[in-house]
């Protein structure tokens, strides 16, 4: 179950097209909270991701299960009242970051443009372009937090359009152009993939019932996500762009 419930819903993200809630919770810190205002497949490959991107070690704000009770609910204006009841994913807020825009990109140091590119490519998710960074810059401190794992483990994942449009395409055919950094990488992911066990242990039953009952082009299924993280194991698949 949750650790933590939310007392207060203040509304929703200014930015991001899965427009998530910014809320309260009891240990009196701000989320971005995403319940069923998400779909249950959201849900759970940004759960399952967030764990993956942990192991790998993506900088990405710290996130958990959170519960959202009918009570307050209740009390919530008609126009939020989607977020729902139940379990939800929270991310953490981070203060003094804003979201990343495309002209930041030189700013970002050279390994952790080719660490996104290789993780966003290991786990299908090329939601991550120059008009939706899905990612936050604290230009200060030149630091760069990843969010947004809710399209990953896409079944309708097109290599062409990744290779193409992702934000750091470019440092992904670097990696994929070097044999050396090649092998680097598949030792980490295949370390990473120590984690998919304990994240599709923890997955909320209630996400897993709900998803079920979607259709089946956006069905999350753990079956599919294993299929796609055990490409590391290859690497004939795991760097394939056809």
């Amino acid at each position: 179950m949750p650790a933590l419930e939310i007392l207060e819903i203040i509304g929703p993200a200014d930015q991001g097209k899965s427009k998530p809630y910014l809320c309260r919770a009891d240990d009196d810190q701000l989320y971005y909270v995403k319940g069923q205002n998400a779909s249950s497949s959201a849900r759970c490959r940004e759960w399952v991701a967030g764990h993956l991107a942990n192991a790998f070690g993506l900088p990405i704000p710290p996130f958990c299960l959170v519960k959202i009770s009918q009570q307050l609910l209740d009390e919530t204006p008609d126009q939020w009242k989607n977020i729902g009841t139940g379990a939800a994913f929270a991310s953490l807020k981070q203060s003094g970051h804003q979201w990343f825009e495309f002209g930041f990109v030189d700013a970002v140091e050279d390994n952790l443009r080719k660490d996104i590119s290789v993780f966003d490519w290991w786990v299908k998710n090329q939601d991550r372009e120059a008009n939706n960074t899905n990612l936050l810059w604290d230009a200060t401190i030149a630091s760069l937090l990843v969010i947004d794992f809710d399209s990953a483990f896409d079944p309708n994942f097109f290599p062409t359009f990744f290779l193409n449009y992702h934000l750091f395409h470019k440092d992904w055919a670097a990696v994929s152009a070097d044999h050396v950094m090649r092998s680097d990488y598949e030792a980490r992911l295949i370390h990473a993939k120590t984690a998919l066990l304990d994240a599709c242990n923890n997955l909320p039953l209630e996400w897993l019932k709900e998803n079920r009952q979607e259709s089946l082009d956006g069905e999350f299924t753990i079956a599919s996500t294993k299929e796609a993280i055990d490409r590391c194991l290859n690497q004939e698949m795991l760097w394939k762009t056809e």
